[in-house]
């Protein structure tokens, strides 16, 4: 019986050694996680682009990020960026950003992002802030080299 109980003990034992070993590892994996910013809704990635800085040429993704502010009036702010591919040290970054919709007017649904000829069209559907039976729409078109065009405002 004795064997018995040191057996069990010893299983048990490596148990929770193995069960500790497991949530010490998904700890390690949570704080690797990139921090992503509490007000953030929605980032949506589409197209490529690619340009010439100085004597480097760049090629990335577009990227647009809506993020919401605000308590009882919510609003949004949508921003896009040019993401360039990872370099030697396999980090992406920005190199351009343009605020698309500056917040405090507009509630935004999460982007939709289309190929255009010149690089991408990004299109915004939602209310007025302070009267939600306003409907908006907005479109712009995203070219390289940071370039926005309004292809609709939001207010129009």
């Amino acid at each position: 019986m004795a064997e018995a109980n040191k057996a069990g003990a010893a299983w048990v034992s490596w148990a929770v050694g193995l069960t500790l070993a497991a949530a010490g590892a998904a700890r390690a994996a949570d704080s690797a996680a990139p921090a992503v910013d509490p007000n953030v809704d929605a980032v949506v990635q589409a197209g490529r682009w690619s340009e010439t800085v100085g004597a480097e040429g760049a090629q990335g993704t577009y990227r647009v990020v809506a993020a919401s502010q605000g308590y009882e009036h919510v609003s949004t702010r949508v921003l896009a960026q040019w993401k360039a591919d990872g370099g030697e040290d396999g980090q992406a970054r920005i190199v351009h950003e343009a605020e698309l919709v500056a917040p405090g007017l507009y509630s935004l649904d999460p982007p939709k992002l289309a190929a255009s000829a010149a690089g991408v069209r990004v299109e915004l559907r939602g209310v007025a802030t302070y009267d939600s039976r306003v409907k908006v729409v907005c479109r712009f078109d995203l070219a390289p080299g940071g370039k926005t065009k309004v292809v609709r405002a939001c207010g129009e």
